[in-house]
């Protein structure tokens, strides 16, 4: 059985835009955008179970567990790094979920955890927010995010993955920050 390992999410993605391309029989634009796509941040958090929203409660619990491990695995200057690449940028997310398959001896509820919920967390801590860490400045500026969740073998390579790129939409990046401009501008 071939396995996916964390590091083999963006060649896997690169791969796809080219298959669908060569599918629709033409020579595509996302061939060349996938190509030239620029990764801004690239933050593994393995070993580390992923958090989800869950219930609700003691979000900003799981929040701030998120944010430590990260604190723990990329050091404050790429986090500096990673804020001025990403200041004033469109973005495009790619997020991996790698949950522990468990063992025979254990009963693993990993498996089940909703993909949206593992997705929330993470927005949430690389925002602003009491627990972010500010990497995004709004969440408007996220345009385009692909996600997976894959059970691995071992407790071990359980974790997450999160690959920020520049996403190009002149038009849009324009209207967000007029938009914020206005905001800023007007009294509260």
């Amino acid at each position: 059985m071939d396995t996916f390992h964390p590091s083999d999410m963006v060649d896997e993605e690169s791969e796809l835009a080219e298959d669908e391309a060569e599918m629709a029989g033409e020579e595509s634009e996302d061939r060349k955008q996938v190509a030239s796509s620029r990764t801004l941040a690239d933050i593994p958090v393995i070993p580390f179970e992923p958090p989800t929203t869950g219930s609700g409660h003691d979000i900003g619990d799981k929040q701030g567990k998120l944010r430590t491990a990260i604190l723990e695995r990329v050091s404050q200057n790429e986090i500096d790094k990673f804020k001025e690449a990403l200041k004033g940028r469109l973005v495009t997310v790619t997020l991996g979920f790698f949950l522990w398959k468990g063992s025979p001896k254990t009963t693993n509820t990993r498996a089940v955890k909703d993909l949206d919920n593992l997705m929330k967390v993470i927005f949430d801590v690389l925002g602003k927010g009491q627990q972010g860490l500010g990497l995004l400045e709004e969440d408007s500026y996220i345009c385009e995010v692909y996600a997976k969740k894959e059970l691995v073998e071992d407790r071990s390579e359980e974790g997450l993955r999160v690959i920020i790129e520049e996403y190009e939409d002149e038009d849009m990046l324009h209207t967000l920050k007029e938009f914020y401009s206005k905001k800023s501008k007007d009294p509260a």
